[in-house]
């Protein structure tokens, strides 16, 4: 069997053929509506769409049959007229689902045949009701499909399988008006098996990758198909120029608007409200508990709005269940929200997006660390408890490098977030010694050591504030100590500054190195400087 020819028409003409129906079923009363309830595919007896096809002189357009509704179920077939190719496509509980494909052209030892593949024992979900931003995902493994092939050639059967994702609302030109429209991407491979009398059973697979933009009252305004010209590396795109049945507010047929926008309060623009993520926005804290069976314990504050977050992370050391000698770990920026979490659905699952520098850099209150390079928390999964407090899951926490996730519950606090701006203004300097066997020092070992720090006309970036306070016989003393990067100093960096500081890391008149040291605090994390026994890292 040679199905090439067939994902040559399948792949053109089923995006733009969108939606979602079921024909008539069992005995029950179906009525013709006069159009598709569905805002984003306003199908209907006698609609036409046309597209230009880009970098051709060719036009194409699709058709619908009327719209019949069934059992609280709507379905229309669309027609593609340079192919015959049509798709069977409901609509119900405002989710549009696709049926039943036909194919009127597959050719089988060089003849002609027909091929429907039925797919409404478990229809694909083409469109719903609203979906979050994502990349694209699997969609529940293996579907089985009804094959259909006319005249018949033997015994057909065959599986589906399908990936799908929302990309966000965006602007499409078009030779009417520009549009703001659903980008929606996603790919549907038909595995089909026909066993012949000549050839035995033979297996064929239809791959269809595509995008569409769907906007409401047009429907679909712009195709991009990735695998009609599967043998070029340029996809078939084509764009609406005119639609026949388009009704203005009036409800009567007029001409295409020079511009339309997706409602403010439609639920693909108020996601956070339809999740109800809203009613997590504040700021939610935990109390420390001491548990001596386990190594360490964590205790959380999350600070959430609608576009950005704060997590403060202490993770104690349960040997001394002493908070005061606990790590702090601060995270802050943007996230996304990906929608239910798939292992535990009462839960929202966000990602998050560190933002404290270009490097990608992840803050930890006094220390920093580098995302590629150590574990953090990535993402986090968050419900509404029953007695007002916020269920809470974390896959990774600082230190902790816990493979499964970590629940525990929050509870409403009136406490200021951390001061996240103090960190961005400050950069860290870490100082390494080793001992005789190349191991890093212990922490008595660095005791004296301080850091010499001035500004200059080349290098102006300090604080005075903290410079009057700084001598050589008065050096800066560490922060802390840190047992994979030695003892850590903090420079404050004021607005408008040179980009760089002059220091010298120093136990009285012993300099860890000969010269003055001139850091670039643009440096990537972690650059480091080695000079015999000792190393200097900074960011």
């Amino acid at each position: 069997m040679n199905l090439k020819r067939v994902v040559l028409c399948l792949v053109v003409s089923f995006i733009a053929g969108c939606g979602g129906g079921s024909e008539k079923t069992g005995n029950s009363t179906a009525a013709t509506s006069t159009a598709f309830s569905n805002p984003y595919l306003p199908a209907q007896g006698g609609a036409v769409w046309r597209y230009d096809v880009a970098d051709s002189s060719e036009s194409i357009t699709l058709s619908s049959s009327n719209v019949i509704k069934n059992n609280g179920q709507e379905s229309v077939e669309l027609t593609w007229d340079h192919s015959g190719y049509k798709q069977t496509l409901r609509q119900k509980n405002n989710a549009v689902y696709i049926d039943r494909i036909k194919l009127n052209q597959v050719t089988v030892d060089n003849k002609d045949y027909q091929v429907e593949v039925d797919l409404s024992g478990d229809p694909v979900l083409l469109l719903p009701e609203y979906a979050v931003i994502g990349n694209m995902t699997g969609v529940n493994g293996y579907h089985d499909m009804k094959v259909k092939i006319s005249p018949n050639v033997g015994p057909a059967y065959g599986e589906y399988i399908y990936e799908w994702s929302y990309k966000g609302a965006e602007t499409v030109k078009t030779n009417t008006g520009n549009y703001e429209a659903l980008h929606i991407s996603y790919r549907l491979i038909l595995l089909i098996s026909v066993t012949t009398q000549d050839y035995g059973t033979v297996e064929t697979q239809v791959d269809i990758n595509q995008d569409f933009w769907l906007v409401p009252g047009i429907g679909i305004v712009k195709i991009v198909d990735y695998s009609a010209n599967a043998d070029t590396s340029v996809p078939f795109t084509a764009v609406l120029s005119d639609f026949n049945k388009y009704k203005n507010e009036n409800n009567v047929i007029a001409p295409l608007p020079h511009k339309i926008t997706i409602p403010s309060d439609s639920p693909w623009k108020n996601i956070h409200s339809i999740y109800k993520l809203n009613e997590l926005y504040g700021n939610w804290e935990n109390e420390y508990q001491c548990d001596s069976s386990t190594e360490y314990s964590p205790s959380f504050k999350l600070s959430l709005n609608e576009t950005s977050y704060t997590l403060r992370t202490l993770v104690t050391n349960n040997e001394s269940c002493n908070q005061a000698e606990a790590r702090e770990y601060i995270e802050s920026g943007t996230y996304k929200l990906l929608g239910h979490d798939i292992i535990d659905t009462d839960y929202l699952h966000l990602e998050l997006m560190p933002s404290s520098s270009e490097q990608n850099l992840y803050r930890f209150g006094n220390l920093v660390h580098n995302t590629q390079n150590f574990a953090y928390t990535h993402d986090i999964n968050l419900a509404k408890g029953k007695t007002g407090e916020l269920k809470f899951a974390v896959n990774t926490i600082p230190e902790k490098f816990v493979d499964q996730r970590f629940y525990t519950r929050l509870k409403s606090a009136k406490a200021k977030t951390p001061n996240i701006e103090g960190l961005e203004k400050t950069s860290l300097v870490y100082f390494i010694k080793y001992d005789d066997v190349m191991m890093i020092a212990p922490e008595d070992d660095f005791a004296g050591w301080g850091m010499q720090v001035w500004n200059d006309k080349q290098c102006d970036s300090i604080l005075d504030s903290q410079l009057k306070d700084i001598s050589w016989e008065k050096p800066l003393q560490p922060l802390g100590y840190d047992p994979s990067y030695g003892i850590y100093f903090e420079l404050k960096i004021k607005e408008g500054n040179t980009g760089c500081a002059n220091v010298v890391i120093h136990k009285g008149n012993q300099k860890s190195v000969a010269d003055n040291m001139r850091l670039k605090l643009s440096a990537p994390l972690y650059s480091t400087i080695t000079y015999k026994d000792t190393l200097i890292s900074y960011n």
